[in-house]
Formats: structure tokens, sequence, C-alpha cells
């Protein structure tokens, strides 16, 4: 028994390297389907980010009947805005100038820097109390910083309810710009 024996190495049976291919093919097949489960919503949102134009939509403000002719009065409403799948309610406001049936709606930001500014009745304009920009009742601009006009937006009036299309205006610049 001295006798070397050709020992050769142990090849599968062919039932093992079938069983171990498909093994592996069902891994492969499963984590590829648990990528997609996670993969497709988070694509979904990049693209429809990416290439979604925001196109406003007009929101519903408030009755017109009882605003007073010629006097601007300041209007909140609620607008909803749906993000991939956060939904949220942002509160707004715009200034309101109703002159018969005209009804004429401004953004409450300023065009120099984007502050606030307020109605001063006494004086009959609009002041902007960062940097003194001043407004008449029409929205041009008095004096001031401010590169243009108050910014308006598209307005619509149905059934004696004001609707208000918000928009964002680029801030410095004396052309009036969508952001």
């Amino acid at each position: 028994m001295n006798k070397k024996e050709n020992i050769e190495p142990r090849t599968p049976e062919k039932h093992e390297q079938t069983r171990r291919a498909f093994l592996k093919m069902g891994t492969g097949a499963v984590a590829s389907f648990a990528g997609l489960i996670f993969a497709v919503p988070f694509l979904d949102s990049l693209i429809s980010q990416s290439m979604r134009v925001k196109i406003g939509k007009f929101v519903k403000v408030g009755p017109v009947l009882f605003l007073p002719d010629g006097v601007p009065e300041k209007m909140f409403f609620d607008e909803r805005d749906e993000d991939a799948y956060i939904d949220e309610v942002e509160r707004r406001d715009v200034w309101v100038v109703k002159n018969g049936d005209d009804v004429t709606a401004f953004s409450p930001v300023c065009p120099h820097l984007g502050c606030r500014y307020n109605w001063n009745a006494e004086d009959q304009h609009f002041v902007c109390p960062c940097h003194g920009s001043v407004f008449a009742k029409d929205g041009k601009v008095l004096h001031g910083p401010a590169p243009r006009g108050l910014d308006k937006f598209p307005t619509k009036v149905s059934n004696g309810f004001l609707s208000v299309k918000w928009e964002r205006f680029k801030l410095g610049v004396s052309k009036r710009e969508l952001v």
C-alpha cells in the first residue's frame, strides 16, 4: 500500500452546481428587487423636482364685498404646498386695493431687499421701514432705493371672492422677473 494513488480533486456533482447557481441567482434577484423598491421613490423625487416647473395656482383669499374702496387692506390666506411626500400649509399675506370693480393685489415684499412694507394711512402711501422706500397706492415707487414699483400678483374675482396667484420675484433688479 505504498502505492501512490492518483487523487484527483473532488469535483462537485451536477446537482450541487445547479443548487449553488440557483441560490446565487435567487439572492441577486431578491437584492435587486429590494433595491428597486427603495430606489424608485427616491429617483422619482429627484427627477420630478428637477423637471417640474412650479406652476402657480390661484388661491382663494377672501371676499371683496366688504373691502373699502381705495384703501389698501392686508389680507391673509393659507396656501397648501405638496412637495414630494411633504404636505405643508403656508400662511401668506397680500396688500389688496379695491377701486370699484378693479382689484389689485400687491406682494407684501419690498422689491429692494425683501423687507415687509406697511401702509401709512396718514401720508396715504406704502413705506418700507428697512431702507425708506416709499410707494404710491397704485404701487409706483415714489422715492427710495427700490429699483421698481411694488410687484402685482395675478388676480381674479369670482362669485365675490378674490383669488390670487402667489409668485416670487427677484429682488434688487429694475425689471420684474419671476424666481
